[in-house]
């Protein structure tokens, strides 16, 4: 669920000296507009639906309005309409009672209409508050939702929480300053900054994090923020305060130890932020110093840029450079020598070009200042820079956004008081809300404070977020995930879909409040595949619940372990088997196909063809005497074949035992001499 925010309200008198003219209960609303004001209107009716009050006036944008109202004891409603029917676009109003005390809070999220219900001294009316339990506001006497209720989270867990009570606060009213990440020797650490120096996590099971190391920091007590960036197996890090120094880090033996191998100011006394070009072993500075760190104990100045920037990110010689007024700026540094490719100086939403990251061909650019958008910038034409799309949080008028890092298609942004916002980028020119965490709950939006930074770059997908306040977040980003067989549909939202992607939604639930809802989706593909089988006229063959005993081509759809069509194309060849008969007579004993003959009948084998079938082979064989043979002798007769003493069809050969069969009956045995 998307979070609703309040206002922390002081104890201050808002009523004026016109009170004395009410003879029951006064009053004050306050009426905050966000953008469209002009749409916006309310009333009041009582429990009969009369009209109390209404709005006498026309609103603004991004002003705050008061209104001195008259009750009776009783129940009442607060109506809510908006013109349009989008809601009052971050408007929100508050009713106080004469101590100052909230009776009665909320907004118009979306549509024409919306009404809470609130009291006034009376106990006939049923309590008002945040009824789910799962909200940080949560109310177990209310009976009606009044939709106040404020949410950390949606679509992002938290897996654990570092921090050190005893470390002193800033100026900004904490201790924390930026995070990085590391993944070395099959673990991963989070190194924050902090007032004292640089403690690096170990994460490697998030919900176990413990502190592994620290190193204390040149300058300490009063600092509002460190940066690092790693190279190889060392961890780089600067300061932006008092005494700083450059310090190098040996993070080899983590997580058993780590070893301070360069401290010293005399290349960089203080930078805001760096950035190391590790293709070519750079490290560039936002003071515009340019460093050799191929030997990281001994760094080397190659050159000064000649500017100054806020923040970076360099590209194999490639920068881009956010450099406050003065834009976005892009420079080729491929000889040393800062080369002039383009700049951005004027575009939407403009303000103080605080930070950016890049993807492909897609630039997100973030100004630091409330209420501005970030910007999504196409890099496709360097020459001819264009934002492309803009978009925020949509918490408040007044939010802030800091730092930005895109991951696939996903763009993660630190923002202050409105914690950790995740954005899916797959389609930049229309960037969609897809999860966020709450690390400060206190949303007034007034200066600085909350979510600094944010790295989801570790291999193991886990999110780490640095509050000012409330130190180290380890986050988990989860969404649905379902697939569907090739052909069918899934119902998401109110729409079927059934192409593979990220599909995100924003609905409102029964009690009114936002929802996001997002799905990755994959499609199983059909699954088919071919065999071919030679079976014997007197087999089968079975596919699935078919039986096949005829030559030819089938076509089999079945079902896949993962219940999708798995589809078997079949090609048989049913092979005949053989059968011969033969007749034989003969006056000795012989063996035919490994039976021995030597008495009259009828004798059958069965081999095996060249198919691998069976061949069945049959004889009639007669055993005649010595004299019918010589009888037969003196008829002519005709030579049947050949065969050896098995019964075999077979050629003279020297050596060979041959039985020659005549049509006669007769059967004669030579030996072939020659």
């Amino acid at each position: 669920m998307q979070k609703l925010f309040f206002s922390i309200i002081f104890s201050f008198t808002l009523f004026s000296s016109s009170s004395q003219n009410c003879q029951h209960n006064e009053v004050v609303l306050q009426l905050t507009t966000g953008t469209w004001a002009s749409e916006v209107s309310w009333s009041i009716t009582d429990s009969l639906g009369n009209l109390i009050d209404s709005t006498s006036q026309t609103y603004i944008n991004f002003t705050t309005y008061y209104d001195t109202i008259c009750l009776v004891n009783g129940c009442y409603d607060f109506n809510m309409f908006d013109s349009y029917g989008d809601g009052w676009q971050g408007g929100t109003y508050i009713i106080f009672d004469s101590l100052s005390n909230i009776i009665s809070s909320g907004n118009l999220q979306g549509g024409f209409f919306g009404s809470n219900l609130f009291s006034i001294n009376s106990s006939a009316c049923p309590v008002l508050g945040c009824t789910l339990p799962i909200a940080v506001n949560y109310n177990p006497n209310a009976i009606i939702d009044d939709t106040t209720c404020l949410f950390l989270s949606d679509n992002v867990n938290l897996l654990f929480n570092w921090a050190d009570t005893s470390l002193p606060t800033n100026s900004l009213g904490g201790s924390y300053t930026d995070v990085y990440g590391v993944a070395i020797n099959g673990g991963e650490y989070a190194v924050i900054g902090s007032t004292m120096g640089t403690h690096i996590i170990d994460v490697t099971n998030p919900t176990q994090s413990y502190e592994a190391a620290f190193v204390p920091g040149a300058q300490q007590y009063n600092v509002t923020h460190r940066d690092f960036f790693h190279m190889d197996h060392y961890l780089y890090g600067v300061c932006d305060q008092g005494a700083s120094t450059l310090q190098i880090i040996d993070i080899s033996n983590l997580p058993n130890s780590v070893n301070l191998v360069y401290d010293s100011d005399s290349l960089i006394k203080t930078s805001h932020n760096i950035f190391i070009d590790t293709l070519n072993k750079k490290l560039y500075s936002t003071n515009g110093d340019v460093l050799d760190v191929s030997n990281p104990i001994n760094p080397s100045f190659l050159f000064n840029m000649g500017f100054t920037c806020h923040d970076l990110y360099v590209e194999n010689d490639t920068g881009y450079f956010n450099c406050y007024s003065n834009g976005l700026q892009i420079y080729e540094m491929t000889n040393n020598t800062p080369q002039y490719i383009s700049s951005l100086l004027s575009y939407p939403q403009q303000g103080t070009n605080h930070s950016g990251w890049k993807k492909d061909d897609v630039y997100i650019l973030a100004d630091e200042n409330h209420g501005l958008s970030l910007k999504v910038i196409d890099l496709t034409d360097l020459n001819n820079l264009q934002v492309i799309a803009l978009f925020n949080s949509g918490v408040g008028p007044n939010s802030i956004a800091h730092n930005v890092i895109i991951k696939d298609n996903f763009a993660y942004i630190s923002y202050y008081h409105d914690g950790l916002q995740i954005f899916d980028i797959s389609d930049p020119y229309n960037p969609i809300k897809a999860g966020y965490y709450d690390t400060y709950l206190l949303n007034n939006h007034n200066g600085f404070a909350g979510n600094w930074g944010v790295d989801p770059l570790l291999p193991s997908g886990i999110i780490l977020a640095s509050d000012i306040q409330s130190g180290l977040f380890v986050l988990d980003f989860n969404y649905n995930e379902e697939s569907i067989c090739h052909g069918d549909s899934l119902l998401f939202d109110t729409t079927y879909i059934k192409v593979d992607s990220l599909y995100i939604s924003t609905v409102i639930d029964s009690l009114g409040y936002p929802d996001i809802m997002i799905t990755e989706l994959s499609t199983i593909p059909i699954a088919s595949s071919s065999q071919s089988f030679s079976i014997c006229d007197s087999d089968s063959l079975i596919v699935g619940s078919n039986i096949y005993t005829s030559s030819g081509y089938y076509t089999d759809t079945l079902i896949s372990t993962d219940g999708c069509d798995s589809i078997i194309y079949t090609s048989l060849m049913v092979e005949n088997s053989t059968f011969s008969f033969d007749t034989l007579s003969s006056s000795i004993s012989i063996i035919w196909n490994g039976i021995q003959l030597s008495e009259s009948g009828d004798y059958s084998v069965t081999l095996v063809n060249s198919y691998g079938c069976d061949s069945i082979t049959n004889i009639n064989f007669t055993f005649s005497d010595i004299s019918t043979i010589n009888n037969n002798n003196n008829k002519e007769r005709t030579l049947i074949k050949k065969t050896d003493l098995l019964g075999r069809e077979s050629k003279e050969k020297r050596g060979a035992v041959l039985l020659y069969l005549y049509d006669d009956g007769s059967v004669e045995k030579k030996i072939i001499i020659e």
